[in-house]
């Protein structure tokens, strides 16, 4: 976002306010559960209603699919990676629905996950745990913790799971904790399950327009994130 919508880029801080429309004399601190966008994101949204509302079969059968893929476009350019692995999901809680739904649980599999994850994600979890074969199992971390002790208990509770017989099947983790907001070593989580050959789900809502995802570097094997 820039400070005329189309040269330089506007500072952070209070200067950025101008682009929103909060009310001034209001002050936000539950951004994470109802934030507003910039006022040129809102143009840009009516811009598009007005387009669906003057031809709107011409909109979504000729039109709709060709901004869908420009804007998969963008949005693997700021991911690094290809348009082809990027595809648009409600919010980040559907796509973690959505991956481990798809996915086909047998006796033994256990879905690992730590203590911060989120309340929804945890309903998902227990909802599968109590209609399939999976089982899950709780990384639990205390804060303040270093980055070393949170992957050493992560290990240990993969080498402890795998002694008793169970299959870790796929790991539930976070770039950024939100509860509390913290990044989280995600990068060596992800490598911790290459090596282990578990499926990574990294749970990136609050990822895109935090910190830098390099996709193509880590390469997880799912990553959903909110892009508001």
């Amino acid at each position: 976002m820039t400070a005329d919508t189309k040269t330089s880029p506007s500072p952070f801080g209070h200067s950025m306010l101008q682009h929103f429309l909060t009310d001034p004399s209001y002050l936000p601190l539950n951004h994470g559960s109802f934030g507003t966008y910039p006022k040129p994101v809102r143009e840009r949204l009516h811009h598009f209603q007005d387009l669906s509302e003057s031809r709107p079969d011409a909109f979504f059968r000729y039109n709709l699919p060709g901004y869908v893929d420009s804007a998969r476009s963008a949005v693997a350019q700021l991911l690094g990676v290809g348009a082809g692995e990027c595809v648009f999901v409600s919010n980040a809680t559907t796509g973690i629905n959505t991956v481990l739904r798809s996915l086909v649980f047998e006796k033994g599999d256990v879905i690992v996950h730590f203590s911060t994850i989120y309340a929804a994600c945890e309903k998902t979890v227990e909802y599968l745990k109590e209609t399939t074969l999976v089982e899950s199992a709780k990384v639990v971390v205390d804060y303040p913790i270093g980055d070393n002790d949170l992957l050493a208990r992560f290990k240990e509770k993969v080498d402890q799971l795998k002694k008793n017989g169970k299959r870790p099947r796929v790991a539930l983790f976070d770039t950024v904790s939100s509860l509390p907001g913290v990044r989280v070593p995600w990068e060596k989580l992800v490598d911790i399950c290459k090596a282990e050959q578990i499926l990574s789900l990294v749970d990136g809502a609050h990822g895109v327009g935090h910190i830098d995802l390099k996709l193509s570097q880590v390469q997880p094997d799912f990553l959903v994130s909110n892009c508001h």
